[in-house]
């Protein structure tokens, strides 16, 4: 038989090449070997966001306002559907005293994770200075939780540097991030003053900016609502 140039053609068609026996089975094979071995995988992700949602255990109560939704997306902040309450700690401060966050009950609480390693924390620092200088007044606190590990003196050096009056505590052992999930610097999140989360975000802000002013008037209040103090509903423990 000679060579057909039609034949060919047809041979290169789908639907008209003629079918090898087993073609499709190895595949089939094959492509459950690779499901086989991505499983360990795909049960460990699993097994994380459940571990996050652990975090996370919601409280009823009524969902924000849509003024305040709209002012934490404007931060790029993530809100949630109910209110979780935020893991309790206590860590010492460089001074070597200690400090929980159930003293800022009653108090909204910017809760920021970062260290000195980190460029963007460094960043974020003197804007979250000058906000905290604004609001504290009115019952914002913001506590910040340095994540370095044996470097105590660059951490005292960096507070001097930048004359940051706000509570820094010391995490080297990270029992605190790990409670709180965190997966990369900074991340802060928002604690209202029943001492639950609200809202939290990943990366550097623009924290004396007209949007985090914006935000912070809405957690607040009115200006005469009168704050509480925290050094006097939970004096400082030291030891």
């Amino acid at each position: 038989m000679g060579f057909d140039p039609k034949m060919v053609l047809a041979g290169n068609v789908d639907g008209l090449r003629a079918r090898r026996p087993g073609r499709h089975r190895w595949r089939g094979w094959l492509a459950l070997a690779a499901l086989a071995a991505l499983l360990p995988f795909l049960m460990w992700d699993y097994g994380s966001m459940e571990r996050a949602r652990s975090l996370f255990r919601f409280g009823g109560g009524e969902a924000p306002p849509a003024a305040t939704l709209d002012a934490f997306s404007k931060m790029s902040l993530m809100t949630q559907g109910g209110r979780a309450m935020a893991p309790d700690f206590f860590l010492r401060t460089p001074e070597g005293q200690n400090h929980s966050l159930a003293q800022h009950r009653g108090r909204v609480v910017l809760l920021n994770f970062w260290a000195t390693w980190c460029p963007p924390c460094v960043r974020e620092m003197p804007a979250m200075e000058r906000l905290y200088a604004e609001y504290k007044g009115r019952g914002l606190d913001i506590v910040a939780v340095s994540l370095d590990q044996g470097k105590l003196d660059e951490v005292r050096s960096f507070i001097e540097k930048l004359k940051l009056s706000f509570p820094i505590v010391l995490d080297p052992a990270h029992d605190v991030k790990n409670a709180y999930q965190v997966r990369a610097l900074p991340t802060t999140y928002v604690v209202d003053r029943e001492g639950r989360i609200i809202a939290w975000g990943m990366g550097a802000r623009e924290w004396d900016g007209p949007a985090a002013r914006a935000l912070v008037e809405q957690l607040l209040g009115p200006k005469d609502e009168k704050p509480s103090s925290p050094s006097a509903a939970f004096p400082e423990k030291r030891g």
